[in-house]
C-alpha cells in the first residue's frame, strides 16, 4: 500500500524563514528611522529659513532686525502659515508646528539676529544634527555628532 505525502512546512523550515526574516527587520528599521529623522530635519530648515525672511523684511521696514518672534509673524494666522505653532512659548522662543524643533532668537544689536532650531519631540534621539542655527548673513551651521551634512 502507498501512502500519500503529506505537503507542507516542516518546523525547521518554517524556524529558518523566520531567522531570516529577523535579520531582514534588524537590519532595515534603523535605516528606516535615519531616513524619518533625516526628513525631520526639514522642519528646522524651513522654520530657520522662514524666521530669517522674516527678519528681512522687518528691517527694510525698521531699519533694523527684531529679538520678538510676535514682530515677526504679528498674527497666529501669519505664524502658522510659517509652520510654527501659536502662541509661541515667549517673545524669543517657540516650536514648529510639527514640534520636532524647538527655534529661538537672540540678537545682540539691531542690526544681527541669530535663530536656533534645537531638536525637540519625536526628532530627540537624532544624534547626528542636533541644533540648526542661521543668521542675519545667511551662514548656516549644524551642531552635528556624526560628522553628516546637515544642511
Amino acid at each position: 500500500m502507498m501512502y500519500a505525502r503529506q505537503r507542507g512546512l516542516t518546523l525547521v523550515e518554517l524556524m529558518v524563514v523566520v531567522a531570516v526574516m529577523a535579520i531582514i527587520a534588524s537590519v532595515a528599521y534603523p535605516l528606516y528611522t535615519a531616513q524619518v529623522q533625516k526628513s525631520r530635519r526639514a522642519d528646522a530648515k524651513v522654520a530657520l529659513q522662514s524666521i530669517a525672511l522674516a527678519q528681512e523684511r522687518v528691517y527694510t521696514v525698521n531699519g533694523g532686525y527684531s529679538n520678538n518672534l510676535n514682530v515677526l509673524y504679528p498674527t497666529s494666522t501669519v505664524a502658522i502659515a510659517a509652520g510654527f505653532d501659536h502662541p509661541f512659548t515667549s517673545n524669543t522662543a517657540g516650536t514648529t508646528s510639527r514640534g520636532y524643533y524647538t527655534v529661538g532668537l537672540t540678537q545682540t544689536s539691531n542690526q544681527d539676529f541669530g535663530a536656533t532650531a534645537s531638536i525637540a519631540g519625536a526628532q530627540a534621539s537624532d544624534a547626528d544634527c542636533v541644533q540648526f542655527t542661521i543668521n542675519q548673513l545667511g551662514v548656516k551651521g549644524a551642531t552635528d555628532g556624526g560628522g553628516t551634512n546637515c544642511w
